[in-house]
């Protein structure tokens, strides 16, 4: 080769060498100094997690110091996604584990594409078998790992559901419409009860811990630790005990009367509250559910016991079913009739069997019981006597004076999902039915029509009678506390309303409710719930209820206060397929001995099994 050629490729050659290593040490500056800081990052997120430690939910108590709602450690499945699906074997031994689903797995992990480098949690509550599969098996479930994280415990199961509630794991929706920063998408929140109406206190602050994992994604050690922060605990006014009681005597009830009456009864609620705050000490609805089911995931039976729609055992029946109020409602018509003048205390009206106004209707005992002034009539719950009231008092002021009773609107009671009952007027029935007839106010003076009511409204309302016209707005969370015991809210008694009767005006209301729980014959000197409360050594003021829906069983109630000269509590009870009200009445009795610790000899719902009894001699079988 000649000289002048070999010079000319090596220079060439020279040329395209100091090409070759301009270009490289360009992209290494590119790499360096522009994409530098993104590069390093995604080498660390390769080789560091962030594994989040869940912050234990805060604590829900009673008044007693009992745990409601409490935490306990448990594992969970989580999947620390990297945009790399687990290949379809993995995912079947996964799905095999973990006892779930391929597609449910996937599903899961669909929903929360977006935020990437959060891990998912696939399965709460791990079995100690699952736990030791997974780590078994590491080599072959990439992103697959074990977290502990605390699950949510319900101590009293069913008996406090309702009020409770419970909690389930985040959706994405949810995630969306909370609008927490606090919140991603591991987070578990409140479904219903207290906990979704105090979500916001007892979310607690999430930690995390950086730490470093080798190829398999398996811990070497921890670079840095963040720790939780607790949510809030709630201080409410149930009373542990009380709520224990409530729940067992309504289900007695309940099943004595199916059982030993062969009535459809089917459900119910009781409600005791505290007539000088408006605290309520205990709340029951049944059918009940079990809330640690959604917390620790339900089985295939489970859930179609929770979802059932013939029993509905979500619904608190409380605070959400709206029905008739009967003859409960009757205070309601004699406090508008005393307060607009239609009637004195001293008003004396026949008790014929059948009213003389069409459409005629019937008294409910269908017996004359002579002339009846107010008393009498609220006693033994005379239908004629407040057939005549309604008609001179006038449905709209019988609306008027039960709205400020608070008919017809939401108690306030801090609890989602409260519905506000109807409080019927001409203009109602004129919008509703076209025409307004006279008549129809004898229906809604008993209680029915299209009067309708709640439990809490009723025993509300019950307590503002038993204060002589004081309503207070019922509540359930007395003050919440931080983890370090800093109080951040306390709950101050709130009044409503007040009705403004004479003395003389509330005490023939009193006396009338008295009478309703004295034994003896009716007509005469007998309530219509005396005989279930019979030998009680203590002087109840009460009231029946019962209440005909077309083509369904008996809506049944009572409603009561106690002790009837220095009232402390207000009770009310429903039964839905009852016989009637004063079938009702043991519910209450029961709850004022436990209450007051009276040791009654004779309730027909006592927890040694009594339940069994025959109904006391004296009760008189009719629609009240």
């Amino acid at each position: 080769m000649r000289p002048q050629s070999r010079e000319k490729r090596l220079v060439f050659l020279a040329i395209l060498s100091v090409i070759i290593l301009g270009l490289l040490v360009a992209r290494m500056g590119y790499l360096e100094f522009v994409q530098g800081t993104s590069l390093r990052s995604l080498g660390v997120a390769l080789r560091v997690r962030v594994m989040p430690i869940q912050a234990p939910r805060g604590l829900i108590l009673s008044s007693d110091g009992k745990r409601l709602a409490t935490n306990m450690p448990s594992f969970s499945a989580e999947f620390f996604d990297l945009g790399q699906p687990l290949p379809a074997k993995e995912l079947e031994r996964l799905a095999g584990i973990l006892h779930l689903t391929p597609k449910a797995i996937q599903t899961i992990v669909q929903d929360y594409k977006g935020q990437p480098y959060i891990p998912v949690t696939i399965k709460t509550d791990l079995t100690p078998e699952q736990i030791t599969q997974i780590d078994e098996q590491r080599p072959n479930l990439p992103g697959v790992f074990v977290q502990a994280q605390p699950l949510r415990v319900y101590p009293l199961a069913d008996v406090a559901a309702h009020v409770v509630g419970y909690v389930q794991g985040i959706t994405a929706q949810e995630l969306k419409s909370w609008h927490d920063s606090r919140l991603n998408q591991n987070s578990v929140v409140g479904q219903s009860g207290l906990e979704y109406e105090y979500q916001k206190y007892l979310q607690g602050t999430d930690g995390g811990e950086e730490v470093e994992v080798d190829s398999f994604n398996k811990p070497v050690k921890v670079l840095g630790t963040k720790a939780p922060v607790p949510g809030d605990n709630l201080h409410t006014t149930l009373s542990a005990g009380l709520q224990k009681e409530a729940a067992r005597a309504l289900v007695d009830d309940i099943q004595w009367q199916q059982a030993a009456l062969k009535q459809p009864a089917r459900s119910g609620a009781v409600i005791v509250m505290n007539v000088h705050t408006g605290a309520v000490l205990a709340m029951a609805s049944y059918p009940s559910f079990n809330p640690n089911w959604f917390a620790q995931g339900m089985t295939t039976a489970q859930a179609q016991q929770v979802f059932d729609p013939t029993t509905d055992p979500l619904l608190n029946r409380a605070i959400t079913a709206m029905q008739p109020p009967g003859s409960t409602f009757k205070m309601a018509t004699a406090i508008a009739a005393l307060e607009s003048g239609a009637i004195t205390p001293a008003t004396l009206i026949q008790g014929l069997p059948r009213y003389w106004y069409p459409p005629y209707p019937w008294n409910w005992i269908r017996v004359y019981t002579g002339w009846n002034d107010l008393t009498q009539a609220l006693g033994q719950s005379n239908d004629i006597f407040f057939y005549e009231t309604g008609r001179l008092t006038g449905i709209d002021t019988i609306a008027k004076w039960a709205s400020i009773l608070g008919f017809g609107k939401p108690t306030g009671i801090d609890l989602p999902g409260e519905v506000s009952g109807l409080m019927p007027t001409k203009a109602l029935y004129t919008k509703q039915d076209g025409a307004w007839f006279p008549g129809l106010v004898y229906d809604v003076a008993i209680g029915q029509g299209e009067d309708e009511a709640t439990l809490i409204q009723l025993v509300d309302y019950v307590g503002a009678v038993a204060t002589d016209g004081v309503r207070y707005e019922p509540y359930l969370v007395q003050s919440i506390t931080t983890p370090k015991g800093k109080t951040v809210y306390t709950h101050k008694p709130v009044v409503t309303s007040r009705v403004q009767l004479s003395a003389a005006d509330w005490q023939a209301i009193h006396n009338g409710m008295n009478w309703a729980t004295q034994p003896g014959p009716i007509p005469g000197n007998g309530g219509t719930a005396g005989p279930f409360f019979q030998g009680f050594p203590m002087q109840v003021a009460g009231k029946t209820g019962t209440a005909q829906v077309s083509g369904q069983p008996s809506i049944t109630w009572f409603v009561s206060y106690g002790p009837s000269k220095n009232p402390q509590i207000a009770i009310a009870v429903q039964i839905a397929g009852g016989v009637e009200g004063a079938y009702a009445a043991p519910v209450a009795r029961d709850l004022y001995d436990f209450y007051f610790h009276l040791k009654d000899p004779g309730n027909i719902l006592a927890p040694n099994g009594s339940a069994t009894k025959s109904v006391p001699s004296g009760v008189v079988r009719g629609n009240d």
